[in-house]
This record gives structure tokens, C-alpha cells and sequence, in this order.
């Protein structure tokens, strides 16, 4: 089969395609709710001596519903010269609106979770044509076709089940938002079930785990304190033309209070290496040093045991030439230059 695109992918740029139609005008009421804030907490710092050895244990309760709003910033600019010069710029900006439902807490701390995508915003700007999606709100049928993997995945709940340190065990009932995907494309009953499967894994594992990791995220199981860090090895993550290995590391710098609430104050960045794939050298690309950076900030309420805000970003730069075959039977360099930034900011409503 061939492979079906998830563009809402929170990484991922979304393709905006052709056409002329570019903006929404039909808001929903919550449009409100979808601004986001990317400042950092207002609080004040309390002695750490006051707080002691802490947990960074989520304390989910059966029955409670949280609410949480995801904000991905993505700045994209990329450049390809050959024999002339091509040059592209995209911004864009996706807001969700998370509604986790607990479904069910073992004894063990293990929670179910039913997530829920109440809303969703896009806004773009590509090359300096831009355009507005938002969830609910009434769509042309470009529109239907442009937005369609965030119409498959409003309000269509699915599961996920972790335990209390935030490590994320499974991700069940996605198949709903295939199903939705398929339908909307016209293509629910041409493909197989073996198929449905593959798509339904791409999804949870490309897009839906990476944004429930956002809103839970992994932290360590023992007693933590001021200047405790610690390290999370993150899966070799394969690009084709090199491959990158990299290590998160965290460490506490600090307590605050927020709204009569503690807060641990943990901050983050990462290490980083790489490896040319050894088709990139078979086919003479050559790639200079890709330069991979992440930090950030994040804000753990002790009192409620969520996350209450996070701010982190990563960016990514690479530049790789290639000769290529010319229709005069000769060769031309091609260079293509790419720098992506990725902006992420949770908070707690």
C-alpha cells in the first residue's frame, strides 16, 4: 500500500498544498481558549530546605478530568542553489486543546487515560501566503481536503495507559481516528485490515505518542531534591542521510510556589551525535556537520503531581551537495541548506 501521510504530526510541517483560498473566517467560541502564552511561570522562589525529598509521581484520581493546551511552533527555512537559487519560508503555529479523562487508577499506580482533542487552531505562513484552520469551524471542500488529518483527529478520543513516573505503556483505540482518516479520504473500504494496522501504528507511534509524552512526560522514580538530574537516552532516530543519537538531560534547579502551590523547577537540554549513513557516502552526498541543539523548562506541580508548564524548543541545522546529471550530459552541484526550529509549550487550564 502505499504510505498514507499523518501531517499533523507534532513535529512535522504541514503541507498546505495549492490553491487559492487562505483563510477560515468561521470561529468557534473557544477560539479564546486557543491562545496560548510561551512566558514563563510568574513565581516566586521558596527555600529548598523547606521542601525536602520530593516524588515527581503524577497523582491522577479515577474520574477527574484535566485539561491541557499543546502549542507547536515551527520555523522551517531551507535553501536549495544550483544554477539558480530557490529559497522557502514556512512558520506555523498549531494549537490544541487536551481534555485527559482518567478512566481508571490501579493499585499499582498505572492509570487509563482517555485523551480527547477538543480543539484544534492552525495558522501558517508560507513565502507570505497565509492560512488559518480551526477545528469546528465550516470548510470548502479545499479546505476539507487541505485540513483532513486534523478533521480525523478532533474530537475522536483514544487510550493510553502509564504509569505513574510517566512512562508511557500503550496507546489503544487510535484505530477510531483511522477509521475517521479513511473515511474522509474516500478510502475506508479499499484498504486491507493488514494495512489499517501499519497506518494505525505509524500514527500512535509518529503522532500521537510524541504529543501524550509532551503532556506526560518521563521523569525518575526515586526521591528527587535541589541539583538532582538525571538522563534519558532517546532512540536513534534514523534521517536518511545520517543518523542521530542523542541523550536528554535534566536537573532541578530550584522550587517555586504558584497560586499557594509548589512547583519543581527542572530545566533541560541535550547531547548529541551523529553518523553519516553509509548510503549518503555511497552516493557522494556530502554532508556537512548537521548541528542538533534542544533546551527548555519545565514546571512541575508537587501539589497536583502534573505538569503545570513547559517551554522547550529544539532546532536543527544541515547542509549537504550532491552532483547531479544534466540533461546536456554534464554535472551540476546542488547544495541544500535546511534550519528548522521547534517551539513547545504546554499548560495546565
Amino acid at each position: 500500500m502505499k504510505k498514507l501521510s499523518l501531517f499533523f504530526i507534532l513535529f512535522a510541517l504541514l503541507y498546505i498544498g495549492c490553491g487559492e483560498k487562505e483563510n477560515n473566517q468561521n470561529v468557534p467560541v473557544n477560539e479564546e481558549a486557543l491562545n496560548f502564552d510561551s512566558t514563563e511561570l510568574k513565581a516566586s522562589s521558596i527555600d529548598p530546605n523547606s521542601v525536602g525529598l520530593v516524588k515527581l509521581n503524577y497523582n491522577l484520581k479515577k474520574g477527574e478530568s484535566y485539561n491541557f493546551r499543546l502549542t507547536s511552533i515551527a520555523d522551517d527555512n531551507q535553501k536549495i542553489i544550483a544554477d539558480t537559487t530557490l529559497e522557502q519560508k514556512v512558520v506555523q503555529t498549531i494549537t490544541y486543546l487536551i481534555r485527559g479523562k482518567v478512566l481508571e487508577v490501579e493499585s499499582d499506580g498505572v492509570s487509563e487515560i482517555e485523551f480527547n482533542f477538543n480543539s484544534i487552531k492552525l495558522t501558517a505562513d508560507a513565502n507570505g501566503k497565509k492560512y488559518t484552520y480551526i477545528s469546528g469551524a465550516k470548510l470548502d471542500s479545499l479546505d476539507k481536503e487541505r485540513y483532513i488529518e486534523y478533521e480525523a483527529l478532533v474530537n475522536n478520543p483514544f487510550t493510553v495507559r502509564l504509569d505513574k513516573s510517566g512512562d508511557i505503556l500503550d496507546i489503544f483505540r487510535a484505530d477510531k481516528i483511522v477509521n475517521k482518516l479513511l473515511e474522509l479520504r474516500n478510502m475506508k473500504d479499499s484498504v486491507s485490515a493488514d494495512d489499517k494496522k501499519l497506518l494505525q501504528q505509524d500514527m500512535v507511534e509518529g503522532a500521537l505518542k510524541p504529543m501524550v509524552a509532551q503532556v506526560f512526560r518521563k521523569f525518575p522514580t526515586n526521591d528527587v531534591s535541589k541539583d538532582s538530574s538525571w538522563t534519558n537516552v532517546m532512540p536513534e532516530a534514523n534521517l536518511q542521510l545520517f543518523t542521530l543519537k542523542s541523550i536528554q538531560n535534566f536537573k532541578i534547579t530550584g522550587f517555586e510556589k504558584f497560586n499557594g502551590e509548589n512547583l519543581a523547577v527542572i530545566v533541560a537540554d541535550v547531547s548529541a551525535n551523529y553518523k553519516i549513513s553509509e548510503q549518503a557516502k555511497q552516493n557522494k552526498v556530502d554532508v556537512k556537520n548537521p548541528d542538533y541543539r534542544a533546551d527548555g523548562k519545565i514546571y512541575f506541580n508537587l501539589n497536583k503531581g502534573l505538569i503545570q508548564k513547559s517551554i522547550t524548543s529544539t532546532s536543527m541545522k544541515i547542509q549537504f551537495s550532491v552532483n547531479m546529471p544534466t540533461p546536456q550530459g554534464t554535472f551540476q552541484k546542488v547544495t541544500r541548506s535546511q534550519s528548522t526550529v521547534n517551539k513547545n509549550i504546554l499548560e495546565l487550564l
